[in-house]
């Protein structure tokens, strides 16, 4: 009679068990894996993003002041490279109204909240600055500038003279910079600033906001009665950011500091010479991270002189990376004639 060879229960319990084991460390290796990658694309993300949405700021700001004859500027300097002034908050000197825009804006002046502004300052409504931001006390600031471009004469290409241009490049929403002898030159006014992103993911904690550029342009001879394109809501340029923070440096005979727009509009004039501005954005990565405790909800974040928190949000939301990314830019034409 033959013998009957199998497992016995005994060892049939053994193997599940090994096999649970090996199961358990293979899901542990993967779930570790899964969260390294998705710590790993969201630093890199937001890294990426940060610095190239930053650096083409910082390109189009190094334009503020350019193909302007003076060699210094402040709130009451006629088309300044930033705009603190227009029709709507101008100063008197020598019984003359003094703006660095002035103009009005299609028929009506041009709001305060369109141009460079603060927290402490009082916000208007979207697309307008609002202030809006997600950390605790502070609003977010708004930065616009000013300049000429250098126009430069464009044939096409063709032996034609009925498509040759003045082109001075593109503006931060991509439209060309260009005119006719007709038109005339124009002058390019464009504001950095937070809104809220309307294209966003439904799981998305507090409110999705984005750094944008709105760009309009009014002419540079005659009589300029309006600001054309300013006021809308403008191109995004960094898809996430929680916070933005602008602070000009001045020169007040030998003393040199940081101070933003509030702090300047509230000085006695003549207010000090503005020689370069600084950004700090608090960005934040697009995707999600998880729900990890690495990431705390009280983390406090620097950004340029705030010490910032993010607004907790509500329920056991998804985490995200974020860093401040901070620039300074030295204005152009600024450090010219130094004894004035």
């Amino acid at each position: 009679m033959n013998k009957q060879v199998g497992f016995t229960l005994i060892e049939l319990m053994i193997a599940l068990a090994l096999g649970l084991v090996i199961a358990a460390a293979a899901t542990m290796l993967f779930l570790t894996g899964s969260r390294s990658q998705a710590l790993q694309q969201g630093q890199a993300s937001v890294q990426d993003d940060a610095n190239f949405g930053l650096n083409f700021i910082l390109k189009d700001i190094r334009l503020g002041n350019l193909n302007t004859v003076q060699s210094s500027i402040n709130d009451a300097t006629t088309y300044g490279g930033i705009v603190f002034r227009t029709s709507a908050n101008p100063i008197t000197v020598n019984g003359t109204d003094i703006a660095n825009i002035p103009l009005t804006i299609e028929g009506n002046t041009v709001n305060v909240n369109l141009l460079s502004r603060s927290h402490g300052l009082t916000a208007g409504a979207a697309p307008q600055w609002s202030g809006v931001s997600n950390v605790n006390t502070f609003s977010s600031d708004q930065l616009t500038i000013q300049y000429l471009p250098q126009y430069i004469w464009d044939d096409q290409g063709t032996s034609s003279t009925t498509d040759d241009r003045w082109y001075g490049g593109f503006d931060c929403e991509g439209e060309a910079l260009e005119f006719t002898a007709a038109q005339g030159r124009q002058v390019i006014v464009q504001r950095y600033f937070l809104r809220v992103d309307e294209n966003s993911s439904p799981n998305e904690p507090n409110q999705p906001l984005a750094l944008a550029c709105d760009a309009g342009q009014y002419p540079l001879e005659g009589d300029p009665t309006s600001v054309t394109g300013l006021g809308d809501a403008g191109q995004i340029i960094l898809k996430r950011a929680d916070h933005f923070r602008v602070l000009y440096v001045i020169q007040n005979g030998a003393d040199h500091r940081y101070v933003d727009a509030a702090t300047y509009l509230g000085m006695s004039a003549p207010r000090p010479r503005i020689l370069s501005v600084q950004l700090g954005v608090l960005a934040r990565s697009n995707q999600a991270v998880g729900r990890d405790d690495i990431f705390s909800d009280d983390q406090v974040f620097q950004v340029l002189d705030q010490a910032v928190t993010i607004t907790t949000p509500t329920g056991n939301a998804p985490k995200y990376v974020r860093q401040v990314v901070t620039q300074t830019i030295a204005l152009r034409n600024t450090f010219g004639e130094r004894g004035q």
